[in-house]
């Protein structure tokens, strides 16, 4: 006996992607998870350009998260010509990682998560009975937009983010507006973590063998170092003797390993390996949730992202204290093309980067690498779907559909 399941397009996720589940006899035989944007050749139109352009090009690659891939770009392109930023710049930097995970997170945990467990098809339905729900979600995000365009210069594909530093900087008097900001939304977000912990999920344990992330407190801090959860720590320059990417035929995104292995990175990873470096106010709370970290539960990477709003805005609020007494004359490093190869790394939303860029003595591009996150997802996902599938098995095709785009959802590949 033959059952097929097909969900040709996958619903209120950031792109584009589809499921296929085939049983034979009831049992599983095949299941695959397609990404199916058209090629897009990022890495090949960087080929021959100045160093200064390669972070405009390739944060196209997303507009949610155009900051992570501005400032990946930016550090390899810094680690190749021996750049030394200002403490300004770090700070500001790390500002602006709080306005994009603010409004990224929010986006997905209000809009592209949440109606799956309030029962509506969309958020336009669920705001008709939950409004204050609803706006509170565009609340969250309103703060990190206004952040990421006061310093990024736009909400999408700001121009400000430069190689070495940024073309102008905020004024205190607009970084004391951020601060006010952020303080005022910590209730909003403690709120969101309650009620995404109050939350129904399916009970569900992942098979994927080893979780991924920066070696840092938490994302508001930047690291040339990889640590695993198995014990493995490598550095930014070793990350493609770790991570092997190869093609898949019946997908447009390319499939990671980490050592030959399936592994896991994103919010749910992060908190796991992290928890205890967050914040502490942010520990408290996780102290009283009936959500335990760590947790193998993929479908907690709702809870985490929420856990990780809610400590941005404190590490936000420090990062501006620290901002109000710095001198902020000093935006720029001197920016001297030298031929070699330089790497970067970041915690994107969705989870780690990786950007790698070779130069010519005039600084123009000679080649490049660049491993997503929804490449270095796919695998853990389809093996995540699998143990899904088998285990519900029996419930009906309608049931099983929701199921497998609920997971889906919840990696936000």
């Amino acid at each position: 006996m033959r059952r097929e399941l097909s969900i040709n397009h996958l619903s209120r996720v950031e792109g584009h992607g589809a499921v296929n589940i085939l049983f034979e006899n009831e049992r599983l035989k095949e299941i695959r998870l397609r990404f199916t944007e058209g090629p897009r050749f990022f890495e090949f139109i960087t080929r021959e350009r100045l160093y200064s352009e390669i972070p405009k090009i390739v944060s196209r690659i997303c507009g949610i998260c155009y900051v992570s891939h501005r400032l990946a770009s930016a550090f390899a392109v810094e680690d190749a010509f021996g750049v030394k930023v200002p403490k300004t710049v770090e700070l500001l930097r790390r500002l602006l990682v709080v306005g994009e995970f603010l409004e990224s997170h929010a986006l997905h945990l209000y809009f592209l998560a949440l109606p799956d467990y309030m029962g509506y098809p969309g958020a336009i339905q669920m705001a008709k009975d939950y409004p204050n729900i609803v706006k509170r979600g565009f609340k969250i995000k309103e703060v990190g937009n206004r952040i990421m365009k006061l310093i990024g210069g736009k909400t999408v594909h700001g121009e400000n983010i430069l190689v070495g530093g940024f073309a102008s900087v905020p004024q205190k008097e607009s970084l004391e507006r951020v601060g006010n900001d952020l303080r005022a939304l910590i209730p909003e977000l403690e709120a969101t973590l309650s009620l995404f912990d109050s939350l129904d999920y399916p009970e569900f344990e992942s098979d994927v063998p080893v979780s991924v992330s920066l070696d840092s407190r938490d994302v508001t801090e930047f690291s040339d170092l990889v640590v695993t959860s198995d014990g493995e720590r490598f550095t930014r320059k070793e990350y493609e003797l770790f991570v092997k990417e190869e093609v898949a035929s019946y997908s447009t995104a390319k499939i990671s390993r980490l050592n030959g292995k399936p592994f896991v990175i994103g919010p749910l990873a992060r908190v796991n390996l992290k928890g205890g470096a967050l914040h502490p106010a942010v520990r408290e709370e996780m102290s009283l949730l009936k959500t335990k970290f760590p947790s193998k539960n993929s479908f907690y990477n709702n809870v985490a992202r929420a856990v990780e709003l809610l400590n941005a805005a404190y590490r936000g609020v420090e990062i501006v204290e620290e901002l109000l007494e710095s001198d902020l004359e000093s935006f720029n490093a001197s920016v001297e093309p030298v031929e070699g190869t330089g790497y970067g790394v970041k915690e994107a939303p969705r989870g780690t980067l990786y950007h790698r860029y070779s130069f010519s003595k005039d600084g123009h591009c000679t080649g490049a690498n660049i491993i997503t996150p929804t490449a270095q997802l796919q695998s853990a996902v389809e093996e995540d779907l699998k143990n899904l599938v088998e285990s519900y098995s029996s419930v009906s095709d309608r049931e099983l559909k929701k199921l497998a785009e609920m997971l889906v959802r919840a990696y936000d590949p």
